[in-house]
């Protein structure tokens, strides 16, 4: 069954959808009178519905069925310094969605290029993604905000940085918070004391050095994995 996302799902028995998806439902898709579509809130709210006036700005549909998903047992959060070319982490977030990821944190560390963020275009990807995937559940998305701020808000985790020193490989760790993946110029040495110092594992994510966004879906891949075991 073809899936849908609104943001909000009315609890009427029957209700019009925005005139996009009433355009892309009748004249892309050609849905008619009677054929059933689920509509789904990103939140675990599925309501199976049934297309009563196929009109192409304004669709009627009617409630058949409404189910309440459970969230995941095994969630991810993945923070990471969002690259300066952005389409990179557009990228990154439809992959991560695929894979499994629940939440995304954006990082400025003391090396980042990028300092403003908008969230709307990444939103838009990752609930392509979610439809795409047949999850039940958005990824969160977070505002940018400091490698300092973020360690006070959420104090253990796992660090992965370039530097020398010992790391274990995150697909044999477990941690009790986000994984940290920084900008391209790495996290700053005192990013990675604090880090340390607050709770965090330093991690690696194999022998090869990978760009930010290659990091950020290695790291929810291995991360998701060892949470399986």
């Amino acid at each position: 069954m073809r899936r849908f996302f609104l943001s909000t799902i009315p609890d009427t028995t029957q209700f019009h959808l925005p005139e996009e998806e009433s355009k892309h439902i009748v004249r892309v898709l050609r849905m008619a009178v009677d054929d059933e579509l689920l509509l789904l809130d990103g939140k675990g709210k599925l309501l199976t519905a049934r297309i009563v006036e196929d009109h192409p700005k304004r669709c009627l549909v009617e409630c058949v069925k409404i189910e309440q998903k459970e969230k995941p047992e095994q969630e991810f959060h993945l923070a990471i310094a969002p690259t300066k070319n952005m389409d990179r982490m557009e990228w990154m977030v439809e992959k991560i969605v695929e894979i499994g990821a629940t939440r995304l944190s954006f990082l400025q560390g003391d090396h980042s290029e990028r300092i403003n963020l908008k969230l709307e275009r990444l939103e838009r990807v990752a609930i392509s993604a979610m439809k795409q995937a047949q999850h039940d559940f958005l990824l969160q998305l977070d505002p940018l905000e400091t490698v300092d701020a973020f360690i006070t808000q959420f104090p253990t985790g796992g660090i992965a940085h370039c530097m020398d020193g010992e790391k274990s490989s995150l697909l044999s760790t477990t941690l009790g918070g986000p994984v940290l993946i920084g900008p391209e110029g790495d996290f700053s040495k005192r990013e990675v004391d604090l880090a340390l110092k607050s709770g965090y594992k330093a991690i690696h994510l194999g022998e090869s050095r990978l760009r930010t966004e290659t990091a950020g879906l290695v790291a929810v891949t291995l991360g998701i994995a060892s949470r399986k075991k």
